[in-house]
């Protein structure tokens, strides 16, 4: 059977060197810079390529190690990378960049759900050596194109006078107003709060063998199967062979650390549910403490169980979520989650300086993720994604001291008794979103998953 030959999970690897980073601002410097370094090969995965400074920086650094003879190749999903095809392509493929455009979208729109499966994931890697892995696309953090009418929509809805919340002691909530006009204050609005990794050792093997099977996998004008049976899937399964032997025939690469690192990657075939396993395995095995921040934040219903059963054991667990309303669809569904959350006793908090697109969490003292992947039915039924799981110590913790930073210093806590006091209209729209959501994935098949 076809499926038994595809790559299985990649192990968990010894002997990394994994640093942290927050934002564009620490992840592009080193990049590019990687790139310009670059010897033999350099392998780009991205979903949004913008047409701004970020972009034309990256697209300059790839034409430039074209023309020294590297080897480069980049993948741009058809849908999210949409600027980057129609900016920077025709002078990648002038200088000698390969580029593959996952699904491309076309002139006319059409229901399909094979539009939903997108290329998600955000890694660069160079020589074979290094690599960066995390939620961070080739925009500038302060680039808030893509979101122009949804900030002009919440512009409008703070400038708009507002009828008096009565709270249940009978004193109006002027703080909660303040801070609802604070949020939805556009004018002050800061970079996305987002987060990669950097990697040296083994475990860039795995991320190198993932870009090179993914690689393989879009074939002419950007199609890829969904059929295990066709003679298009098997012969890029034997070239993924070769390519892997070719690979196994080159050193492996030395422990450069004492960090262990593991790559979970999320396909449509045999790893489907690999990154969300992984949380709820995590979750599961909680003692003390979580600490989750996701941009779009709908989990399974597997995943809400672990949750409250680990709330339920008395670990204390923190929510960093979205606070600026990026996509009004996927904001109130997410809100909808909240009571049952906050009856629970876990703690939520709402990311406000910008818009959080941070995709991480901290289990306890030495389990920790960094990826691409959401916690919403995109990102775990659709979506090709790439986490980097780290179990170390000292990584958990400076991620974890990030997150508390910013939950102590950037967000507001969600109280559950202002959460059941909202106005009617926006307790009714939130639930619709959610039933909505919930009809579309049961729609699409999936509705034992959520």
């Amino acid at each position: 059977m076809v499926l038994n030959l595809l790559p299985a999970a990649a192990p968990e690897r010894e002997g990394n060197a994994v640093e942290l980073l927050v934002g564009g601002a620490q992840l592009f410097p080193r990049a590019l810079n990687a790139i310009e370094q670059a010897r033999h090969a350099v392998r780009v995965e991205t979903y949004i390529f913008a047409n701004d400074s970020v972009g034309e920086a990256f697209c300059n650094a790839m034409c430039r190690a074209a023309a020294r003879g590297v080897e480069v190749r980049l993948v741009l999903d058809g849908f999210g990378g949409q600027e980057g095809v129609r900016t920077w392509l025709p002078t990648l493929q002038q200088h000698g960049v390969h580029v593959r455009v996952f699904r491309p979208e076309g002139v006319l729109f059409k229901l399909n759900p094979k539009r939903l499966r997108r290329m998600h994931r955000k890694i660069i890697a160079v020589d074979n050596e290094i690599a960066f892995v995390g939620g961070i696309n080739l925009i500038d953090d302060l680039n808030h194109e893509g979101e122009r009418n949804e900030l002009l929509k919440a512009t409008q809805r703070a400038q708009q006078k507002r009828e008096p919340v009565w709270g249940a002691s009978g004193g109006m909530r002027e703080q909660a107003m303040l801070v609802n006009n604070s949020l939805l204050d556009q004018q002050i609005l800061g970079p996305r709060y987002d987060f990669a990794v950097q990697l040296h050792g083994p475990v860039v093997q795995d991320v190198w063998r993932n870009m090179e099977w993914l690689w393989l996998q879009i074939g002419p004008k950007g199609r890829v199967t969904d059929t295990f049976s066709s003679s298009w899937w098997k012969e890029r399964v034997e070239q993924l062979q070769e390519a892997m032997a070719r690979q196994g025939a080159t050193p492996k690469s030395k422990p450069v650390g004492k960090v262990k690192a593991q790559l979970a990657v999320r396909d449509n075939f045999r790893l489907r549910r690999r990154i969300e396993r992984a949380y709820v395995q995590a979750i599961g095995n909680a003692q003390r403490s979580i600490v989750l921040s996701n941009a779009y934040f709908l989990p399974g219903r597997k995943m809400r169980k672990a949750l409250l059963n680990a709330r339920a054991r008395g670990v204390h667990i923190e929510l960093l979520l979205q606070g600026r309303v990026e996509y009004r669809f996927q904001h109130y569904a997410t809100q909808s989650l909240y009571s049952s959350l906050l009856a629970a006793g876990v703690d939520i908090y709402e990311y406000l300086p910008g818009f959080l697109h941070a995709k991480v969490a901290v289990v306890d003292s030495n389990w920790a993720t960094v990826g691409s992947s959401n916690l919403d039915p995109l990102s775990c039924l659709f979506a090709r994604e790439a986490n980097v799981i780290v179990y170390n110590r000292d990584f958990a913790g400076k991620l974890r001291e990030e997150l508390q930073k910013s939950i102590q210093n950037d967000s507001r806590e969600i109280q559950a008794h202002e959460h059941a006091q909202r106005p009617f209209k926006e307790r009714a729209f939130s639930w619709l979103c959610y039933k909505l959501m919930l009809l579309a994935v049961f729609l699409g098949g999936f509705g034992s998953r959520y």
